[in-house]
């Protein structure tokens, strides 16, 4: 079962716009100005873009912390994973993608999903931490549906 399909790094350093001024998400600022500035993504997404990798979610073990089969994750094997972060980790050579978590001096691959189970680092379950996922990519057209589903319960409440 593969949970993650890794995506090979390319050469180009593409330059996006980036709108300088931040996007509000709750009340709009009438003095707000509109200039835009380049922003390379690698090095955004890491202070070390050699390390920059992305990958696509196959699996739905991580769905609690926002992360949905085909999102697509920035994972930076220059980062130290601590207890909390999503890694990409590796178990008998096939990539996983859980939540690495550090209780009561045991290392733990969590899933963030009832239906898997905690995955402890011990003599017969030993893991490999691959990298650290700092940021992700949504598709939000993908859950437009569910969306509309909530506004429109909102609007008969």
């Amino acid at each position: 079962m593969k949970e993650i399909l890794m995506y090979q790094r390319s050469e180009s350093n593409l330059l996006i716009p980036l709108v300088s001024t931040k996007i509000h998400a709750g009340f709009e600022s009438p003095a707000a100005d509109y200039e835009e500035e380049p922003i390379v993504l690698d090095a955004y997404l890491s202070k070390n873009p050699e390390a920059m990798f992305f990958a696509r979610v196959a699996g739905d073990c991580m769905i609690g912390s926002g992360i949905f089969p085909n999102d697509l994750l920035a994972v930076d094997k220059s980062l130290n994973p601590t207890s909390g972060d999503v890694v990409v980790g590796i178990i008998n050579n096939e990539f996983i993608l859980r939540s690495y978590f550090c209780h009561e001096g045991k290392e733990y691959l969590m899933p963030d999903s009832n239906y898997y189970k905690p995955i402890e680092r011990n003599s017969e379950t030993e893991f490999q931490i691959w990298g650290v996922v700092p940021h992700t990519v949504l598709d939000q057209r993908r859950r437009k549906s569910e969306r509309i589903s909530r506004f429109e319960k909102r609007l008969r409440a």
